[in-house]
């Protein structure tokens, strides 16, 4: 049997944290440009950062310790046809 690649409209939630991480490293980037003096607010967003990396990891072994397989979809007789 071939595997076969479902396709669904469905965005996975790591690409999900994916951008909130890129979103938050772009505003520490901006922050750290335009203001001179350090504040707590880059100890804020990069607790934020580092909290989403940790949301990645426990997603990536979740993921690959209960995995949702699901049936292809069955095209043509039912089994109980015969």
């Amino acid at each position: 049997m071939s595997d076969r690649v479902v396709k669904t409209n469905h965005m996975p939630v790591r690409f999900l944290i994916y951008v909130a991480i890129t979103a938050l490293t772009r505003l520490l980037i901006s922050d750290v440009s335009h203001h001179n003096g350090p504040g707590m607010g880059v100890v804020y967003v990069s607790g934020a950062i580092l909290l989403l990396a940790l949301a990645i990891l426990v997603v990536r072994f979740a993921s690959s310790s209960f995995p949702s397989v699901q049936p292809p979809a069955r095209i043509g007789r039912d089994v109980d046809e015969s």
